[in-house]
């Protein structure tokens, strides 16, 4: 009976009692936890830090799946004349940002949050509009040429807004043209038969039967 009791006594001791792997892998831990949160309270408070540079780093890759989702023409213009009009009311690029893009759905949301993200850790405007689709090129051309030039960011976003819709009224008044065209050629193809059939074929056989009756 003392014997069963001594083997229940050191199996359960085995079994319990932490082994010397996982005891050394305790103090690594711990040293690593501690050295992280060190590192992250040392992070400096101004600038962005190296959390933030790498999230930077990855913004194309990450939006990278949405290529092929582009914002339309219309809800760029849009979205640029809202953003001209938080400007005039004297909130800078950056908020204006956000106020649009809270606003905004699908890609819109996505791009302007892109954008705003850059402004935010400090890249030039043309730099952090290109983290947007390439619908956005005129506003990168319009800020770009705000920071160079000193002229008022409203202004030229509206004029951007509006040279887009004038593209995109060109490009439905095309549209127009290619589908009459494209209607025209099935309708000449269904005509034509039905029109040899009941002017041109009859008017022909009148002649010939005229002719050989006349011969004959």
């Amino acid at each position: 009976m003392t014997t069963v009791l001594v083997c229940l006594l050191s199996g359960l001791a085995t079994v319990l009692w932490p082994s010397g792997q996982r005891a050394d892998r305790l103090p690594a831990a711990r040293a690593a936890a501690t050295g992280s949160t060190g590192s992250r309270a040392r992070a400096p408070s101004g600038g962005p830090t190296l959390t933030h540079r790498f999230a930077l780093a990855g913004l194309p890759n990450r939006w990278g799946s949405h290529r092929r989702e582009q914002a339309s023409s219309d809800e760029v213009a849009d979205a640029l004349v809202l953003i001209s009009v938080a400007l005039r009311a004297g909130l800078p690029l950056t908020e204006a940002l956000h106020h649009v893009q809270a606003g905004a759905t699908g890609r819109v949301r996505v791009d302007l949050a892109a954008v705003a993200a850059a402004l935010g850790w400090g890249r030039p405007a043309q730099e952090a509009w290109s983290f947007a689709g390439p619908g956005w090129r005129t506003a990168a051309m319009a800020t770009h040429m705000s920071e160079h030039t000193g002229a008022a960011p409203a202004a030229l976003l509206e004029r951007a807004a509006g040279r887009l819709r004038e593209e995109r009224e060109r490009e439905r008044e095309r549209a127009a043209a290619r589908a009459g065209v494209l209607l025209v050629l099935p309708l000449g193809l269904g005509f034509l038969p039905a029109f040899a059939c009941t002017a041109v074929v009859p008017v022909v056989l009148n002649l010939a039967s005229g002719v050989l009756s006349g011969g004959l």
